[in-house]
């Protein structure tokens, strides 16, 4: 008799957000966002942000932020990999002056404990602050911790709160499976990621999903020792022929180098990153030496404008007679022009200034205080200016200082991979000398090179079947698991596959099927079916059946996974790309079905002619859904802004859909 097995985790649900000193967002740089129930969706422009936003919030959550190609052979590897990837992310969206106080800080709760914890978004792997409490009782608080104590806190209190086996595989659910992003990688279609899903989310036992994941990597690494070792057999086959074959010619013979070849290979492997990323640091090194001689000259003019606008205060703005020229005319008596002299010349002078004309050309003179109040103001905005432009050309000057430090660093590991080529090539180069030179004088040590290579062939060859051999003996255990799974996903079938094509169907608008399948390497996958025919090729459907279909079944696993009391979050980035206008209304009712449930989801979407969004608030109506209008975070493009109209316009309509729309989302199955 079947027994119901299913895992149920306790997933976070974010509370809020805090970003802190994040220069992309201009406007708002240290904006805090609170996430109610149903769908937050972050409304913007192109190029605005929507996705960093999103990567943050998962940087937040997990340390890293997700890889893009989500290349995927184990939890672990993945984890390291992304680590890898989030360590440059934020150059470039943040300024060079922002980097130590640039943070994000997230509240989330995991059933009934709460999570408030700050990230600094240049350190990896520490946490800044971490507050954990339960039922109001404090169970963590980072204090007197250091910032990696409470990441090692933090991994494993969240790790046990949602009833995981390890921290990467959190990171596996939140970024393979809670987040359908720009990248948008896609589970039917990844037979890796759909098998270690697959462990996770029906296996029963999160242990059985980390030792299918450690088996897996395992029986990986002994095919690739097994293929190494029949390559180095196959290379010592062609040595032994060459060497048979040149017995009449000792110059052509050669020595066994197999191990030092490939020795030699990874050092000039070594080389080349080393250079090609000393080239990288040194092409941003010479745009921020373009970006500092840029905002020196700046400063040079608004400072040049300055000192002029200030001489020219200075040197008679008060009143006419305070001119030089006219306060030595007056005080002299003498004209300057004609020669003339008298008291007559300074009565004139000043009957003219008197009577507020000029007493050179007999314009109408500005009142004093007019003119000392707008050269000020001109003054006080020249000020401005310039410590704006010292501004840019600090943050210029820390950039090149930070890229040119780095770029000694990376010429200096050039210099030591190229000495250590040449280090390998001096030793090589000799060994071969005493070898031919032997092999010039002597017969026998031919022979016995020739045995050399057919013993070392022959034990690379035993070699290579041990390797196979413990690939099939964990091939074997994984099969045991495998089998476990299989049932375990029967039992579940009957709940999990009409979760999903209930889901599918709101988009479709047809049935589909999903199967569990069976293929070498990876062992069980997902595979759907439409209309009695399998698709396992992507091309075998339109994007955007393939996208949505994808973010359905992700919609269905979230609810099969999640504890009643703590469900899942879906994370989605711009979904209405791929959509035709067909298909626009059937994807907003599938999202409303799913936050009708009671799952969060946070999403972002471009303000166009899609009517994703309109659909989507006509079904949730303002108790299910906020939008966060991001054109308010950051400056627009000119572009843009002539056509604020436009967003304006549309944010108004999907505005009035959530004020109207129904206030009772679809319930499940109609």
């Amino acid at each position: 008799m079947l027994t119901n097995t299913n895992p149920k985790f306790s997933l976070p649900r974010v509370k809020r957000v805090q970003l802190h000193a994040f220069s992309l967002y201009s406007l708002e740089p240290n904006i805090g966002l609170p996430l109610s129930n149903g769908v937050t969706c972050l409304a913007g422009a192109n190029g605005i942000g929507k996705s960093t936003f999103l990567s943050t919030i998962n940087f937040a959550l997990t340390g890293v932020v997700p890889e893009p190609t989500r290349e995927f052979k184990s939890a672990s590897a993945y984890l390291q990999k992304a680590r890898e990837y989030t360590s440059t992310f934020f150059d470039g969206r943040i300024n060079e002056l922002d980097r130590d106080a640039a943070a994000i800080s997230i509240e989330f709760t995991i059933k009934d404990r709460h999570y408030a914890l700050k990230r600094s978004l240049f350190e990896i792997d520490t946490i800044a602050s971490l507050r954990i409490t339960q039922a109001e009782v404090v169970i963590f608080e980072s204090t007197d911790s250091t910032t990696g104590h409470n990441d090692e806190r933090y991994r494993q209190d969240v790790s046990e709160a949602i009833g995981l086996n390890s921290f990467e595989q959190f990171v596996l659910l939140q970024h393979f499976l809670f987040t359908f992003d720009e990248s948008r990688h896609l589970i039917f279609w990844d037979q890796q990621v759909s098998s270690a899903l697959l462990y996770i989310c029906f296996g029963g036992d999160p242990q059985d999903a980390a030792k299918a994941d450690h088996l897996n990597r395992e029986m990986e690494k002994a095919g690739s020792r097994g293929r190494n070792l029949q390559y180095q057999a196959s290379t010592l086959d062609k040595r032994i022929t060459q060497l048979e074959s040149s017995v009449e010619t000792d110059d052509e013979a050669t020595a066994d180098v197999e191990t030092a070849t490939e020795h030699y290979r990874s050092l000039n492997e070594a080389l080349t990153n080393n250079i090609e990323a000393a080239e990288r640091v040194e092409a941003d090194a010479s745009d921020a030496e373009l970006k500092v001689m840029e905002a020196s000259s700046a400063v040079v003019s608004v400072r040049g404008a300055y000192t002029r606008a200030f001489d020219e205060f200075m040197s008679g703005a008060t009143s006419a007679d305070k001119h030089p020229f006219i306060a030595s005319t007056i005080s002299e008596c003498k004209c300057p022009i004609c020669a003339a002299e008298g008291p007559s010349i300074a009565q004139a002078i000043r009957s003219k200034i008197n009577a507020d004309v000029c007493p050179l050309c007999t314009s109408a003179l500005q009142p004093p205080a007019s003119m000392n109040s707008e050269r000020t103001q001109a003054l006080a905005e020249l000020d401005r200016s310039l410590a704006e432009r010292k501004r840019v050309l600090d943050a210029a000057v820390a950039t090149k200082a930070r890229l040119n430090a780095e770029l000694a660093i990376r010429r200096d590991q050039v210099r030591a991979a190229q000495e250590a080529i040449n280090s390998f090539e001096s030793q090589n180069r000799d060994a071969l000398a005493r070898i031919r030179g032997k092999l010039a004088l002597l017969e026998g040590p031919l022979a016995a090179t020739l045995n050399a290579l057919k013993t070392a062939r022959n034990e690379q060859l035993t070699q290579r079947q041990e390797a196979y051999a413990e690939r099939d003996r964990h091939r074997d255990d994984l099969k045991v698991l495998q089998r476990s799974l299989e049932r375990k996903y029967l039992e579940a079938e009957s709940t999990f596959v009409p979760m999903f094509k209930r889901l599918a169907k709101r988009f479709l608008g047809i049935d589909l099927d999903i199967t569990l399948a069976s293929s070498a390497p990876t062992g069980l996958h997902l595979e759907i079916e439409l209309r009695g025919s399998s698709r396992r090729m992507q091309t075998q459907l339109s994007e955007s059946q393939r996208f949505f279909i994808d973010i359905a079944l992700r919609m269905a696993l979230a609810q099969y996974v999640s504890d009643p009391g703590s469900l899942a979050t879906l994370f989605i980035d711009t979904p209405e790309g791929s959509l035709d206008i067909a298909y626009e209304d059937r994807a907003g009712q599938m999202f409303a079905e799913f936050v009708s449930s009671g799952h969060p989801m946070i999403m972002t979407a471009n303000i166009n002619s899609s009517k994703l969004l309109t659909s989507l608030a006509q079904a949730c109506g303002g108790e299910l859904m906020q939008i966060v209008q991001m054109t308010n975070w950051t400056e627009l493009s000119d572009v843009q802004r002539g056509a604020e109209g436009l967003f304006r316009t549309a944010f108004d309509e999907i505005g009035q859909a959530l004020l109207f729309g129904r206030a009772d989302p679809p319930a499940a199955g109609v």
